[in-house]
């Protein structure tokens, strides 16, 4: 399953005004001027744009965003401060109730979601990236104990000469004569 059906399912689960809102895409239009007020590249923009885009879905908490363009956009705590009120301002107030709605009855846990898809299709290994991700940490192997390498003296016994040097001349030093 790639992103686009995971757009698909998470769409299908919001209240019609929230999904409406989404799919209007008005929404994009305020975040472009934010984007040009705060001078944000292209690159920059992009990211700002999937981060609301992820709050407005219910992907991420509305009280994850200022961290979440911090880290995103590489800006500092103030610029983050600002951006985040700008967004809240003009594009998350419009939909807050029905964030804050869909953040309570629970419909973002994506561990209902993946106990549903589990039930359905016990033979799919994974069709949602959070299936994914969780199939690949069960699977992942603990770390193997490490083997000493051969030369090194192992406890009770004897150090061994890795090189003998005595009746012949050390090719790695000058002679002391």
């Amino acid at each position: 399953m790639d992103y686009k059906d995971t757009i698909k399912e998470r769409l299908n689960l919001l209240s019609s005004e929230l999904k409406s809102f989404v799919l209007n895409e008005n929404w994009r239009k305020d975040a472009e001027n934010t984007g040009k007020k705060y001078n944000l590249n292209e690159e920059k923009y992009a990211s700002l744009e999937n981060e609301i885009f992820f709050v407005l879905l219910c992907f991420e908490p509305k009280s994850d965003f200022v961290e979440n363009i911090k880290r995103e956009l590489e800006i500092d705590s103030n610029m983050a401060g600002w951006i985040a009120e700008d967004v809240n301002k003009n594009i998350f107030s419009q939909v807050e109730k029905e964030i804050d709605q869909m953040w309570a009855s629970g419909s973002t846990d994506v561990e209902r979601e993946t106990e549903t898809s589990e039930e359905k299709n016990t033979n799919n290994i994974g069709q949602s990236f959070e299936e994914i991700i969780l199939n690949q940490a069960r699977a992942m192997q603990p770390a193997r104990e490490a083997i000493p390498p051969e030369n090194l003296p192992i406890e009770n016994s004897e150090p061994r000469a890795i090189h003998n040097y005595i009746k012949n001349n050390d090719p790695y030093r000058e002679p002391v004569e």
